[in-house]
């Protein structure tokens, strides 16, 4: 199999949820979700480069061969996992093997890091989504959008978002995604903890009741009008729309992300442990940047 192109640089979103409840959990271990999550401009680069595989390096085998991805990481990667659990190589990986180019064709990725690890922003599932549509460009599109919905859904709950980007609201363990006419533009700050509050702890953290009985009707008119409200929405709206179910968790599981939300009046992104403000910020959280930093960042225009 033959490439459409040799080489790709895309932009890997990172993201704020505007909106986060929890339903209950699920029979499988996941917590059902509703959440509203808007991409913004801070974004990691992610370039992409497919060369024919050498038969030396696989020692010339043609059939079953397992998909040969070199990861190369740089800016702010210090806490990102540079082997074959990054998510990014696994996307790769899972779209080369599905397109049946893994024999044939290699794939040099370079991950330009500039969205927080473990911050609630989504950096690794944006950096995955990024590699699965662009690896299948490369590839001249043998994969449809069904199926990379379904690779998406199987790497991580928030990876099918990015796969549309600009608003949407998501349901399920978040890979149902129903894009959202974007609100008007508006700035973000963000403030950046220097301490995580990683994502499995917190959902452990979670006192959530079992689902209750599901209810087609009511439900799909509550999110009917959630999603009216959102594409109505203003900064003032948004602001008395905001929910975080997963807040007091993470307040129990890290007390000085508490005293941080307590002091600066911001939301928590997530799990966490990224607060975000909606306007910019930067002279009110003035005392807030040591030992932790800010990022201003803007919401993009529209879905893309």
């Amino acid at each position: 199999m033959t490439a459409g192109r040799s080489e790709l640089r895309l932009r890997a979103p990172a993201k704020i949820n505007l909106y986060l409840e929890v339903l209950g959990r699920r029979d499988d271990g996941f917590h059902e979700l509703v959440t509203v999550l808007q991409a913004i401009d801070l974004c990691d680069e992610v370039t992409l480069r497919l060369r024919p595989r050498t038969r030396e390096r696989d020692g010339g085998r043609s059939g079953g061969t397992a998909p040969e991805v070199r990861l190369e990481l740089a800016g702010a990667a210090a806490d990102v996992p540079g082997d074959a659990t990054n998510l990014a190589v696994r996307a790769a990986a899972a779209v080369l093997s599905q397109a049946g180019a893994a024999a044939d064709l290699a794939l040099e990725l370079r991950l330009e890091k500039r969205i927080p690890a473990a911050g609630g922003l989504g950096g690794g599932s944006s950096d995955a989504a990024a590699v699965l549509s662009g690896v299948n460009r490369l590839l001249g599109g043998p994969l449809d959008g069904g199926e990379l919905a379904a690779l998406a859904a199987g790497l991580g709950s928030d990876v099918a978002f990015f796969l549309h980007n600009g608003t949407a609201l998501c349901t399920g363990r978040g890979e149902r995604v129903l894009s959202l006419i974007s609100p008007q533009p508006f700035a973000v700050t963000l403030l950046l903890p220097p301490f995580g509050t990683p994502t499995p702890r917190v959902y452990a953290a979670l006192s959530a009741a079992p689902l209750p009985a599901a209810r087609p009707r009511e439900r799909a008119e509550a999110l009917d009008a959630l999603r009216r409200a959102f594409e109505d929405a203003d900064v003032d709206e948004l602001e008395r729309l905001f929910r975080n179910d997963l807040e007091q968790p993470a307040r129990a599981l890290e007390p000085r992300l508490g005293e941080l939300l307590d002091r600066t009046r911001l939301h928590l992104s997530g799990s966490g442990s990224t607060l975000f403000g909606f306007g910019r910020r930067d002279a009110d959280l003035h005392s807030e940047c040591s030992p932790t930093s800010i990022c201003v960042a803007h919401s993009l225009p529209g879905n893309d």
